[in-house]
């Protein structure tokens, strides 16, 4: 047996041992494989017939590749995606051993990684059985179609950056051609939008017909998904040919056009490693963005407390070209296009999804990056006030999330328009019940590095805290209008908010740091 095998062998052994022999994970395991059991259940279990794949369910596989791999890729002009980790840089690429080897042991590894972030997916399947008749088998493949978008993301990003490192001109040119195949395919989904006469059937007929498909990668394989869920396994096994095709080219190009490859991905390894420390660990990575836009120095105003939201909208000055960020766009993205396709179910589906985005949008705050830090603890000021201060930044964010979120469903949702109201005003309200969480959670653990504990138990706080506006939203659309009942839902997560920040109101008074 060659080492790399037995390398790769270890690894895996060790991994399954690690999950049996940690407590932690083992809970955390269980506890998701129960979960999964249970939308599995009770998307089998819902009465009515259930729906029949069209050109929407295509749509929706489709954009959500194209939107990932659009992520994953676009970070090779900057950074780069590695597919190596830092033992990887200190042992293998000192090894005897040869770089092309190397480069499949590190290929072999990112794809068992992204098989297991694919499972996620999983749990759509209930709404997806039930709006698009899609079963087990089906959500295999778009598991698989997933974790290969993110694959060929990572191996695409990681040699846009071997090729461009250092060569601004090279780095141009690659960013015109990415540039320009995406407003190709935008453009040409829009031309048949606008000649047609049913805008939104024409720009999901669009994404999946065979000029759609041409988008590289999550054309071929979200149309390889989507042919083999309606039982074309010809199409779809010619789409991913060609998808194995651009694969081997990438690789051929990293493994031959530059042999030694190590030099190129060392950086964006190194970056990868320090930011996954600095997680682990509880604290902010010191990795500073190699474009800052300064502009004007100084606070600008602010006195004790007051002073940490002047830094806050500095920060936010400097990181952002817009008033949101490029993630927090990405959010309003995904929301406008979730409703899209459950626009004739009303605003309350609509209203939950962009609810569980929300819980992703809280967690690249201010507040929490600014509690990693020893200076907030310092400020002789009371820690209610200085917390208070801190949240004041995001509420611009959140307000403007929720008029971007909701607002364009006025045009396209079947729903009332105090009903639409109504749901960006709950959202709003989320945003900062689900804050609340997180200090909830800051408050029980610290700064405690069981991140597998910790992450349920903050799952199990956000249910215990929604629950109540949930119930009172149930029982208040028995005799209430729509848009009535949502209102009563921001009422008490307002409520529910305030009495969990109330109870960890002097969290800034002491810190728990791993400095």
């Amino acid at each position: 047996m060659s080492a790399l095998t037995y390398l790769t062998l270890t690894q895996f052994k060790n991994r399954i041992r690690g999950l049996v022999r940690s407590p932690a994970k083992l809970i955390y395991a269980i506890i998701v494989v129960a979960l999964l059991g249970l939308v599995v259940f009770a998307g089998n279990m819902e009465e009515g017939e259930a729906g029949a794949p069209n050109a929407q369910l295509g749509a929706i596989i489709v954009g959500y590749f194209a939107l990932m791999f659009l992520m994953t890729a676009n970070s090779g002009f900057s950074t780069g995606m590695s597919i190596f980790k830092m033992p990887d840089v200190n042992f293998l690429f000192v090894g005897p051993f040869k770089s092309v080897r190397v480069l499949f042991h590190g290929m072999f590894n990112q794809m068992a990684t992204a098989l297991i972030m694919a499972a996620v997916i999983l749990f759509q399947y209930g709404w997806m059985h039930g709006s698009y008749g899609v079963g087990l088998l089906e959500m295999v493949f778009v598991m698989a179609g997933y974790s290969l978008t993110v694959f060929t993301a990572q191996i695409t990003a990681m040699v846009i950056y071997a090729f461009s490192s250092g060569r601004p001109g090279v780095r141009k040119a690659l960013r015109v051609v990415y540039v320009a195949v995406c407003a190709a395919w935008v453009a040409y989904i829009g031309y048949k939008a606008l000649n047609s006469a049913n805008v939104l059937d024409a720009i999901c007929t669009a994404a999946v017909d065979p000029v759609g498909r041409l988008f590289p990668v999550a054309g071929w394989l979200g149309g390889a998904c989507y042919e083999a869920i309606l039982g074309n396994y010809t199409t779809a096994l010619t789409l991913t040919a060609v998808w194995a095709v651009f694969t081997a080219a990438l690789v051929i190009l990293m493994a031959k056009a530059d042999q030694d490859f190590y030099e190129d991905v060392l950086q964006s390894t190194e970056t990868t490693f320090a930011t996954q420390s600095a997680a682990k660990e509880g604290r902010v990575s010191e990795n500073a963005p190699k474009k800052v836009n300064v502009g004007q120095t100084g606070l600008g105003g602010g006195w004790g407390a007051s002073a940490f939201w002047y830094k806050h909208r500095i920060e936010n000055r400097r990181s952002r070209k817009w008033l949101l960020s490029g993630m927090e766009i990405v959010f309003v993205l995904v929301n406008l296009a979730f409703a899209f396709f459950m626009r004739d179910s009303g605003i309350v589906a609509p209203l939950a999804f962009a609810a569980y985005m929300m819980f992703f949008y809280v967690a690249i705050g201010r507040l929490l990056k600014e509690m990693t830090k020893p200076y907030v603890y310092l400020v002789p000021e009371p820690p209610t006030k200085k917390l208070l201060w801190c949240m004041r930044e995001s509420a611009t964010g959140y307000l403007v999330s929720a008029v971007l979120s909701f607002v364009p469903m006025i045009f396209y949702v079947d729903a009332p328009v105090a009903s639409v109201l109504a749901a960006a005003v709950a959202y709003f309200t989320y945003a900062y019940l689900f804050t609340a969480g997180n200090l909830v959670t800051e408050r029980v653990f610290g700064s405690v590095t069981v991140k597998a504990l910790i992450f349920l138990f903050y799952f199990i706080v956000l249910i215990i805290m929604a629950a109540p506006g949930i119930a009172a939203a149930i029982f208040a659309s028995m005799v209430l209008p729509e848009w009535c009942a949502l209102l009563i839902l921001s009422l008490v997560n307002v409520l529910v908010a305030l009495i969990g920040i109330f109870a960890c109101r002097n969290i800034l008074a002491s810190a728990e740091l791993n400095i």
